[in-house]
């Protein structure tokens, strides 16, 4: 959770945006310089025009990494809050992990792209701590998340600068909108060192903690993102693209439904408790590096 506070980017998009307009600014004389002369070194497909409504593909793989999560109460649906108040509630992260990306795509005027992208992520880690009064210091939770999300992205390529004749370096800023579904599963909450060690939460004879196992979620959420990154040509038909993402893709929700409530009696037997309770809910909001070959044709 520590590690968070260098992916808090969103205060230094300000900052971002200029370094790229700055960078694609650099590019503009050279590429001015390159029309006046008649050079004939830049590639006929890597031309300000010569690439429109010309159709692309691209795979890519990107390092996800959550905002700092918080699970509460979601809403009212007449059955027991969990948390029953805003003090209470399960904070943590999803851990590091992979998204895969394919996209298809479509040049078009002005140095603009649109495209398709689906994404997906497997088995995820969240890592959280609940606050319950009189559960002592110490209480960990976990679950898994996967996902799959559907983008309608939009881009724009500026002019950049030339790396060697004939390829360039384009900074680009782009921005999606589209859908995410997940799915939360293993949820579960452990009560290893509780303030009574005598008391409710008892360990049981062999030294099993008790624990709350909530409900699995699942659901589609509406989910937007905005992009800065840089395509580097590779040849006159490959780019590869750097990029940074930052992604909001709604809420996270485990189902109304029974949650198991094991506990251990004095004489050792196990016991287990069922309640129905409200759904619970926390954000779901990541930033991303992605790496991406992108195939023209």
């Amino acid at each position: 959770m520590h590690g968070l506070h260098a992916w808090r980017l969103l205060p230094a998009t300000p900052l971002v945006l200029a370094l790229l307009w700055a960078m694609a600014v650099h590019g503009q004389p050279a590429a001015a310089s390159d029309q006046s002369s008649g050079s004939t070194t830049t590639s006929p497909r890597d031309g300000e025009h010569a690439n429109r409504h010309a159709p692309y593909l691209s795979l890519g793989v990107a390092r996800i990494r959550s905002q700092d999560t918080r699970f509460v109460d979601g809403k009212d649906a007449g059955h027991a809050a969990l948390y029953g108040n805003a003090e209470l509630f399960d904070a943590g992260s999803i851990d590091d992990g992979l998204q895969f990306r394919l996209a298809a795509g479509v040049h078009l005027p002005y140095r603009l792209r649109a495209q398709l992208e689906l994404g997906f992520t497997r088995a995820l880690d969240w890592q959280g701590s609940t606050n319950y009064r009189h559960s002592g210091e110490h209480q960990p939770s976990e679950a898994s998340l996967d996902t799959r999300q559907l983008l309608l992205a939009g881009f724009h390529d500026f002019p950049g600068w030339e790396l060697v004749p004939g390829r360039r370096a384009r900074p680009f800023l782009g921005a999606g909108l589209g859908m995410t579904d997940y799915r939360l599963r293993g949820y579960v909450q452990r009560f290893p060192e509780p303030d009574n060690p005598q008391g409710s939460l008892r360990r049981g004879p062999g030294g099993e903690i008790p624990f709350t196992a909530l409900p699995e979620g699942s659901g589609r959420n509406l989910t937007w993102m905005w992009t800065a990154g840089i395509a580097i040509a590779i040849s006159s038909s490959t780019h590869l693209d750097l990029s940074y993402r930052y992604t909001d893709a709604g809420e996270i929700r485990t189902d109304v439904g029974d949650i198991a409530i094991v506990r251990y009696r004095a004489d050792g037997t196990r016991r287990e408790i069922p309640v129905q309770i409200n759904a619970t809910t926390a954000d779901d909001r990541t930033h991303a590096m992605a790496v991406t070959l992108r195939f023209d044709f």
